[in-house]
């Protein structure tokens, strides 16, 4: 953990980034070395083959009324914003007993706070336009010692990108645990230089050296900037020529150190987002991991490694001034279609906290992502499914929409395995989305080709994007065994293999009445152990 200096322990909106049998889909490959692991040592294959606040109640009213059939879509336990685009997470941060989300909607920030994370109460715009234009993503610290002469006694300082004359980072501080903000008077703090490309400030307190450090994306690179003080800052280094993917412009860096489970040894991990491209068939994340010495950041290898093997999962920002442990969030959207899909007057929603640590499979060092506890507080009576087998075809596991589904399954006797989520007939055509292993190919997939939605409006006017994808990941199980960890809510999915590598993310569009769960497979698999736990409205 880095904290701010004592007495207190301490993605921009509004640009658009660099039934009757088989019928076309579109395969998104990620080759990956190593077993469970979303690490690339070579491209990505694009191919085609065959198939908070108060929420409106999403079920039909007692009396009879139906709310809007969009409203069926609104996660219960995911958050989304009342009305409006949702889009990155920005200043994520614990102050004072709250955790903050901060995220982008149409060039501001809104605001939310949760004592746990999963609990939100919406605050409203925390930065508008100003005379310097869009508030576009960023992130906020806790300047407890007051070094910017901002916050006497301790406060917040949100460090966000400005447009007017070119991208810019400027600042905004708040007294009263962000309820009200002050834009600073010298903004911006670091000049647009003529870059076209310069934005997404992640700032943190580097104990060692002493210093605020921020890594702010540069379009093919980061730069690394060091302050004593948030506001005069000195470029340091950069980082990212030749390295990693560029298959479109770099967003939303973060940069944390973390423990490796396996080894006890810490090591920094630089997180970006890759902006939509047809290498990747939208846009993606990938990671780094290395060291870092206050100044410059050094992967430890020349590996490709992609955050998440689903297609919904962007601008992942980790909150800041938590203590013990290293917990992010992502848009759980895509901009090849950014605020297209048809949930009415409200677009996007946040991934689930997930609580991050490194560990070592087959040699590599690769990120592991977990649902954080907190969750747990959401669930209902748990259905056991254990026993429960099939043979070439579906067994029913049960029922539900708004659930957490954790099972052991043996597929040491099947060519394929997966769980049907999200399953019903919809006007005589069967829809589904599937997440689970093909054993001949060597991959775990997440495919909604079923899914009820083709296509969708793309970023572009006039343009239309697939929506029916399949995605996957080289995966093997050890010993015949996978575990399937999913969270599955009104319009999207997260699933979490093994011990959280690799992770999956989709938003779910199929019929609001399609609420079967079943086990399939080519072959025999079998339910080792687990259940399927209804989860309550997050409110």
């Amino acid at each position: 953990m880095t904290s701010s200096p004592a007495p207190t322990r301490g993605a921009g909106e509004g640009r658009a980034p660099g039934g009757s049998g088989p019928r076309p889909r579109r395969r998104i490959v990620l080759a990956a070395a190593g077993a469970g692991a979303a690490v690339l040592a070579g491209g990505i294959l694009v191919g085609r083959s065959r198939s908070g606040s108060s929420r409106p109640d999403p079920t039909p009213s007692a009396s009879g009324g139906a709310v809007d059939e969009s409203e069926r879509f609104r996660p219960a336990y995911h958050y989304s914003p009342p009305q409006g685009h949702l889009a990155d997470p920005n200043g994520l941060v614990h102050y004072e007993g709250e955790y903050h989300l901060f995220h982008q909607q149409d060039g501001t920030w809104a605001h939310a706070v949760s004592p746990d994370m999963v609990r939100w109460t919406t605050l409203g715009t925390a930065l508008a336009h100003d005379a310097l234009g869009l508030a576009m993503s960023g992130s906020c610290v806790v300047d407890g010692a007051n070094t910017s002469g901002l916050v006497p006694g301790g406060g917040l300082v949100a460090v966000y990108t400005s447009t007017e004359g070119g991208e810019a980072q400027s600042l905004a501080s708040s007294g009263d645990r962000g309820r009200t903000w002050e834009r600073y008077a010298g903004n911006p703090v670091i000049p647009n230089d003529g870059a076209t490309d310069f934005r997404d400030p992640k700032v943190f307190w580097h104990e060692p050296s002493g210093a605020w450090v921020m890594v702010v994306s540069a379009g093919d690179h980061l730069r690394i900037y060091r302050s004593t003080d948030l506001i005069a800052w000195q470029h340091a280094s950069d980082f990212g020529q030749g390295a990693g993917s560029h298959a479109a412009v770099w967003e939303c860096p973060d940069l944390f150190p973390l423990t490796d489970v396996s080894t006890g040894q810490t090591r920094w991990v630089m997180t970006l987002s890759v902006g939509a491209n047809e290498e990747t068939g939208g846009s993606t994340a990938q990671y780094f991991i290395g060291d870092f010495d206050g100044t410059t950041y050094v992967p430890e290898d020349e590996l490709v490694r992609f955050t998440d093997a689903g297609q919904d999962f962007y601008a992942a920002q980790s909150f800041e001034h938590v203590e013990g442990r290293r917990v992010w969030l992502a848009w759980m959207g895509n901009w090849d279609y950014p605020y297209s899909l048809p949930t009415g007057d409200w677009r996007g929603e946040m991934s689930i906290p997930r609580e991050l640590s490194l560990g070592t499979l087959d040699g590599r060092r690769v990120l592991l992502q977990s649902p954080v506890p907190e969750l747990n507080t959401l669930r209902g009576e748990a259905l056991d499914v254990s026993g429960v087998s099939t043979t070439d075809g579906p067994a029913p596991l049960g029922t539900g929409r708004v659930l957490e589904i954790d099972l052991v399954i043996d597929v040491s006797q099947a060519e394929q395995a997966w769980l049907s989520l999200a399953r019903g007939q919809v006007d005589g055509r069967l829809q589904e989305v599937r997440v689970g292993v093909d054993l001949g190919a060597g991959v775990f997939f997440l495919d909604r080709t079923d899914g009820g939605l083709e296509s969708v409006e793309g970023r572009d006017s006039g343009q239309t994007v697939d929506f029916a994808l399949r995605r996957q990941v080289d995966y093997r199980p050890v010993d015949g065994r996978v575990r399937l960890h999913v969270y599955l809510d009104r319009s999207s999915l997260e699933v979490f293999v093994d011990d959280g590598a690799p992770v999956g993310s989709f938003l779910v569009l199929t019929d609001p009445d399609a609420q079967d769960v079943a086990l399939g497979a080519v072959g025999t698999a079998r339910v080792v152990s687990g259940a399927l736990t209804p989860l309550s409205e997050a409110r």
